[in-house]
């Protein structure tokens, strides 16, 4: 395969030499732009064009004496960091015009990659007409539907191309892939215990990774691996396995273990581990066990830490359901516990704006007891709550047809609502062991057929003392906000001048723009995916949030607007 990296290419370390800073701010961001063929040629073997700031530090003779002039001079243009997609384009048509049948896996670090190939293979003439359709992503946001594709055969003549992420590596076999192409790089969530918030970073996998992932070609007859990375990297400057989950990720769950078993001093125990973490990370987490109420003293176990400690979830989350349980409102609570450990429900068609009208089609029905839906409106929360009551209830009533029905009718992920419900029944059960609420006198511990369908009734019923108040959104906004509380932003721009001065709704400010939010360190953005995205005007000038995720901005996820009296 003849290929020439282009001067002018974003995977070009001359294309970082000439954008400088502005290419460091955007490089999260995906560049669909290919370099200019002209360019290519114009100064191709003219090592005068290449200045040290262009040479990939990387690079070393002496690692490729026995490859051609032309990798040699690839290797020298190339910056590792970004991943070339002229390449990654040219590679794929390659293999679908030379090389036998059998599907082609093609490992990419996140969704944005994913559909910006898809764009340009789509675009080429090699995958034009019906065999753009079988250019298949495969991530975690997609519907059981689209994902029941990548198993399905093609028509003859026609190659399947399944672009993944490292989804594929381990949780996913499919049996005709036989080619499979490896960027090197994947996604991954690292704490930063200085700014108190996650950030999503784009990193090299490790050598392990990288193995599982050439492990998925030819399962079922010989296969290919082609690695966009070299051997060199691969040997050297690849970790062997993936960094510790201790080392980029919060401790605040194990610090509350640790004191639950009784093993000393938090610092003193971490501090032994094999990989410790920083004592910055374990004072930050120490710091927030004192915030949440679960420390007391010299680092020691107060009541509501001790029940938290019996709780598999985030301390937030956890607070949360201890709140719920005791100011009566459970089932609401349990459904939004449940969502915030695993994920979103709602899946990720091409078309975002179908999504977003379905979300507030949701929103515009009552909560189940309410006679109001104003306070529904701005709640990512009160959102999980109404679509699982109500996917529930046409479950119990008409059927599982009429609840898949319902899901594709809201693009909702069928298999992530029965996740859900066995996640409430599991929580409901955790909080019976601690006391908090009653389980029903003939329930037993099997969770399968009638008795799981009863224990679900149970803790739906409003008539029961813990959920005496589900259909009141105040008390349920106000049990959110005690649970996820110091996570909150504040505004003072576009609120409705009605909600806290007694105005009539007549008098509601709409502004031009979207109100800024602070988190009182800096400036924060509400995620796209919110309901509350792009509200110009807001009931009240408080938001509680679940997360912070720091990409090209500083994200706030789960997100609902809250009353003062709330906080």
């Amino acid at each position: 395969m003849e290929y020439c990296l282009a001067l002018d290419s974003p995977a070009s370390g001359a294309y970082f030499a000439q954008h400088g800073e502005k290419w460091k701010h955007a490089s999260s961001s995906v560049n669909n732009r290919r370099g200019m063929k002209n360019l290519v040629m114009s100064s191709w073997g003219d090592e005068s064009m290449l200045s040290e700031n262009y040479v990939n530090p990387h690079y070393s003779s002496d690692c490729y004496q026995s490859y051609s002039e032309r990798t040699n001079l690839n290797l020298k243009r190339l910056n590792e960091d970004v991943i070339d997609f002229d390449l990654l384009e040219d590679l794929i048509c390659y293999i679908d015009e030379n090389c036998p049948s059998g599907a082609v896996l093609v490992f990419l670090p996140g969704v944005a990659e994913i559909e910006m190939l898809i764009d340009r293979l789509s675009a080429s003439v090699r995958f034009k007409g019906a065999s753009s359709d079988w250019i298949l992503p495969l991530h975690s946001m997609l519907s059981p539907t689209d994902q029941r594709k990548v198993f399905q055969s093609p028509p003859e003549n026609i190659r399947k191309v399944i672009l993944a992420t490292d989804i594929a590596e381990t949780s996913i076999t499919i049996d005709d892939v036989v080619y499979v192409v490896d960027t090197g790089k994947h996604k991954e969530n690292r704490y930063n215990p200085q700014k108190k918030m996650s950030s999503i970073v784009e990193d090299w996998i490790s050598r392990a990774n990288a193995k599982q992932r050439r492990g998925r070609a030819g399962r079922v007859r010989p296969g290919l691996c082609f690695c966009l990375y070299t051997h060199h990297r691969f040997e050297k400057l690849m970790r062997p396995f993936q960094v510790p989950e201790m080392l980029r990720m919060p401790l605040t769950e194990l610090c509350l273990q640790i004191k639950s078993l009784h093993l000393g001093d938090i610092k003193s125990f971490l501090l032994k581990a094999v990989e410790p973490p920083k004592e910055e990370a374990i004072s930050s987490a120490i710091d927030l066990l004192f915030k949440v109420g679960a420390f007391e003293g010299h680092e020691e176990l107060s009541p509501l830490g001790y029940h938290l400690a019996k709780l598999p979830v985030d301390v937030l989350i956890g607070k949360m359901m201890l709140y719920g349980a005791i100011f009566g409102c459970l089932s609401p609570v349990l459904s939004v516990a449940a969502f915030l450990s695993y994920k979103s429900p709602f899946i990720s068609p091409k078309d975002e704006q179908n999504v977003e009208k379905a979300k507030a089609a949701l929103l515009n029905e009552n909560l189940d007891g309410s006679t109001s839906i104003i306070d529904n409106k701005q709640s990512d929360h009160l959102l999980m709550v109404i679509a699982y009551n109500k996917w529930s209830r046409i479950l119990q009533e008409h059927g599982a047809r009429s609840a898949h029905q319902f899901c594709r009718s809201f693009y909702l992920n069928s298999t992530v609502m029965y996740m859900i419900r066995d996640m409430r029944l599991q929580y409901g059960s955790l909080l019976a062991d601690i006391g908090l609420v009653d389980l029903p006198k003939d329930n037993l511990n099997q969770m399968n057929g009638n008795r799981k369908s009863n224990l679900e009734s149970w803790f739906a019923n409003i008539s029961l003392p813990f959920n005496l108040y589900a259909g009141y959104t105040s008390v349920i906004k106000s049990v959110i906000s005690a649970g996820l509380y110091p996570n909150v932003a504040a505004t003072l721009e576009g609120v409705d001048p009605g909600a806290l001065g007694g105005r009539k709704p007549s008098d509601v400010l709409f502004g031009k723009d979207r109100p800024r939010w602070y988190d009182g360190r800096r400036e924060v953005h509400i995620h796209p995916s919110s309901v509350n995205h792009s509200l110009k005007s807001v009931q009240y000038p408080f938001l509680v949030f679940l997360e912070k995720v720091e990409t090209s901005k500083v994200f706030l996820r789960d997100t609902s607007v809250i009353s003062p009296y709330s906080l």
